[in-house]
């Protein structure tokens, strides 16, 4: 069976069914390969947020982040 056919048939079943094959084919993809399917779901869920914002959660996810240490944000003008 070809990709295309399962696609296809996949079209054509119950949205509770579809479900449970996803959750079944999730289970099985390494933990890298969960994370990627993470972070484009959230996109589409948010479509709304740009792009360059997701890139930003995900290098802070990543441990790409910096600590700014400034004592002007511990003591803000008045």
């Amino acid at each position: 069976m070809t990709a295309e056919i399962l696609k296809n048939e996949f079209k054509t079943l119950p949205e509770a069914d579809r479900a449970q094959i996803i959750c079944g084919a999730m289970r099985e993809l390494s933990p890298q390969a969960l994370k990627a399917l993470e972070r484009q779901l959230r996109g589409v869920a948010h479509p709304e947020v740009p792009e360059d914002v997701w890139a930003g959660f995900e290098e802070a996810e990543d441990g790409w982040g910096i600590e700014i240490c400034d004592e002007r944000f511990e003591r803000p003008p008045v």
